[in-house]
């Protein structure tokens, strides 16, 4: 254990927890972030274990080490020289040396040998109860303790380059270390005063902060709730708590207390570390994410009145894009987080501040988006009204354009409820519903307009009824904003209008249809008439096809004249006896037989041969 705080030793961490800023008349302003410096140095040397006497040999270490730099060494071999930390030295080394680093240093001199002191008592605290002359012991070092404290808020308090979040955390440290005095010695009454002090003012500086600082505050005011019982059950006389309760009320000894908390307020909005949504303070640390909310602030102001439509659209885009990165920068930070991970499988649980940062960057790229359709609705708006012309070569708006944005929009009210640590916030549910109806309204108008345009005279109507219910819905709901709710009583005249054109339209296209049909049935009359088979080409409702005698074809057929086709004989063929055809033909060798049969010379000759 030694050896690791020899280890620590040899860093110096002298410079941690405490700014310094620079006012525009050019004045240092230190902040020391007491209450959280301590504990995280508590935690790291031994506290966190119990372990006393290894954080007061720490800080013993360090308190060397910064009167070693500062140099107000106060040993000189066998001289001692008392040397004290003052605001003239504070403001010389501000002046003369112009040192960031010395003059935040000072300041943590007279913390340390507080430290020192108070961790020596709690150690003779665990101890005393072996050996009861250490209680003495004990008490002295508080006493050494609360000197050092008292000097620490009266350097704080006389000089003018520190803040008053440093003056606040000095006067409730030094009220602490008092009260923990009168604790121990049985002061009931002047330690529960005391008490009540350093716990007024760590709540008002919780209040100010953000979450994730305010913890450490809000632990401080759990440590201190145990004793103020105590205190009071001590004390046993009730008009005497009552009257102690009563100048806690008062905040008796804190006359300055808001001045200062509202200078801290000041300060914490103009270097932008927090920002509050949502009655939560959430810390912002990255510079990217710093940016972004600096640029949304002044965005409607700089980069949206007065301008054009297409520097507008390209205005929200390049925010949208701003917004985009902070996201990825920020969940990159969270991926590595447990909680962040658990939160995203499950609709419930606490959400971190960190967290709940992340959500709020969600809901902003969310409302922009809104923001960012709401304008191209308005400029498609008034290309719809005949304000504007439309540009040659380009596309025409029409209503079903309006439907697809209006889409858009309420899909982005409805995923805001959702996002994490916002799913038991009623009111902003509330509140996204009631608009979505708003919407709602609208769709319903310009699809019913698109059904104007096509002539579909009953489905307009239909849909600017539907129209008119969600309109009149969201004009009487309070939750509503008023913009809106103006622009629900201009849509419901519009639906007025819209609607007897519908009406009149189709009215008369049923008287159209009530003529064209009369003359129709004359006509239908003299085509039913006529076969089916015969007017294949022209159709017509034709009732007489579904009953009992259709008229499909003419029966019986007329008849015909078709070629004939020797049937008979063909198969006759094999039955006829022919004549014979003998006596038709000579027999050779006869009278009757002609000359050239077998005359001349070869015919003789081959004849004869043939024979034989």
């Amino acid at each position: 254990m030694v050896q690791e705080d020899s280890k620590v030793d040899e860093v110096m961490e002298t410079g941690e927890d405490i700014e310094v800023s620079t006012t525009p008349a050019g004045v240092t302003v230190l902040s020391l972030k007491l209450l959280p410096m301590t504990k995280l140095l508590q935690a790291k040397h031994g506290l966190r274990h119990g372990d006393y006497q290894r954080y007061r040999g720490y800080c013993s270490r360090r308190l060397a080490r910064l009167r070693k730099v500062l140099k107000i060494v106060q040993g000189e071999r066998k001289k001692f020289t008392k040397k004290e930390v003052t605001s003239e030295l504070l403001q010389q080394a501000v002046t003369v040396n112009n040192e960031i680093s010395s003059e935040a240093k000072h300041l943590q001199v007279p913390l340390m040998s507080a430290e020192r002191a108070w961790s020596y008592a709690m150690q003779l605290k665990f101890e005393m109860n072996s050996e009861a002359r250490k209680k003495f012991h004990m008490v002295n070092r508080l006493r050494k303790a609360k000197v050092h404290a008292d000097a620490l808020e009266q350097l704080c308090a006389e000089s003018t380059i520190v803040d008053a979040r440093s003056k606040l955390e000095t006067q409730a440290y030094a009220y602490w270390i008092t009260g923990n005095l009168h604790f121990e010695t049985n002061n009931w009454a002047e330690s529960l005063e005391t008490f009540n002090l350093a716990k007024a003012i760590y709540e008002k500086l919780g209040s100010t902060l953000n979450e994730e600082e305010a913890a450490s505050y809000q632990a401080r005011i759990d440590e201190i709730a145990p004793n103020l019982r105590f205190c009071a059950y001590n004390i046993g006389d009730a008009s005497a708590k009552q009257d102690l309760l009563a100048m806690r009320g008062g905040q008796h000894g804190l006359n300055d207390l808001d001045d200062l908390i509202n200078q801290t307020r000041e300060q914490q909005t103009a270097t932008l570390q927090e920002v509050e949504w949502r009655g939560r303070k959430l810390p912002v640390k990255q510079e990217k994410i710093r940016i972004f909310l600096l640029r949304e602030q002044e965005f409607n102001e700089t980069e949206v009145q007065g301008k054009t439509f297409q520097d507008q659209i390209s205005a929200y885009e390049g925010l949208l894009m701003d917004c985009k990165d902070a996201l990825q920068t920020l969940r990159d930070d969270l991926i590595e987080e447990p909680t962040f991970r658990n939160r995203q499988q499950a609709s419930e649980g606490p959400v971190a501040p960190v967290h709940f940062l992340y959500t709020y960057l969600t809901f902003m790229k969310s409302t922009k988006t809104i923001d960012r359709n709401y304008a191209m609705i308005e400029e498609m708006k008034s290309y719809l009204n005949g304000e504007k012309e439309p540009e040659k070569g380009k596309k025409p708006i029409k209503p079903q354009d309006l439907v697809r944005l209006y889409d858009t929009v309420m899909q982005n009210y409805n995923d805001i409820p959702q996002l994490a640590g916002l799913e038991e916030d009623l009111a902003l549910k509330q509140e996204m519903e009631a608009k979505i109806v708003c919407c709602k309204a609208l769709k319903c108008y310009y699809i019913a307009l698109t059904y104007l345009n096509g002539q579909k005279w009953p489905e307009a109507r239909a849909l600017f009824q539907r129209a008119t219910i969600y309109a009149n819905k969201a004009k009487n709901d309070t939750i509503v904003p008023d913009s809106m709710r103006e622009g629900m009583k201009d849509l419901m005249q519009l639906i007025e209008s819209k609607q007897f054109m519908a009406h009149a339209n189709s009215i008369l296209e049923a008287e159209s249809n009530t003529t064209t049909n009369a003359g129709d049935k004359v006509d239908d009359a003299d085509k039913s008439a006529i076969p089916l088979i015969d007017r294949l080409d022209d159709y017509f409702e034709d009732p007489n096809l579904v009953s009992g005698k259709p008229n499909l074809y003419p029966f019986p057929p007329n008849f015909e004249p078709i070629p004939c086709k020797p049937l008979f004989f063909d198969l006759a063929r094999e039955h006829v006896e022919f004549p014979s055809l003998d006596e038709k033909i000579s027999v050779p060798g006869t009278a009757a037989s002609p000359q050239g049969a077998s005359g001349g010379w070869l015919g003789g000759w081959l004849g004869g041969w043939s024979k034989k």
